[in-house]
């Protein structure tokens, strides 16, 4: 009985010491250079395109931003910036910053959260982000 005690003793100290000693799962790496992508034009009539630098295998920079049929991009269109202000307290360009910095933290975009008031921007840069990274 002693003998299975010592025994059941030893093994414990033997499997804590391997599951002590085992490897942390290592982060993503990304592939070097710049990856882009961009979605369908929407129901507002924009669309979001993205432009991702990797280096080293990190998110080094992220720039997002929505374009519209003529080519403007939505941080350019003042109107539209104070009429979101005024509903959602946010501006589209404050919206992509906190979105592209959370990114470039994260290096997960899983882990990037939705922006109160941007959530379908913030949406879209998720997908378009997955999208880019994948390519």
């Amino acid at each position: 009985m002693k003998k299975l005690l010592i025994l059941g003793v030893i093994l414990t100290l033997v499997m804590s010491i391997v599951a002590g000693c085992a490897q942390a799962p290592t982060a993503v790496k990304f592939q070097d250079g710049v990856h882009t992508a961009e979605g369908e034009i929407d129901e507002q009539g924009w669309k979001g395109v993205i432009e991702i630098s990797v280096k080293d295998g990190a998110i080094t920079s992220v720039d997002y931003n929505e374009v519209n049929e003529e080519g403007q991009l939505k941080t350019d269109d003042q109107e539209y910036a104070d009429t979101m202000k005024s509903v959602a307290n946010i501006t589209p360009e404050e919206a992509y910053e906190i979105l592209e910095a959370s990114l470039i933290e994260k290096q997960d975009v899983d882990q990037v959260e939705l922006v109160s008031g941007a959530t379908s921007s913030a949406e879209q840069f998720k997908v378009l982000a997955e999208k880019a990274l994948n390519k």
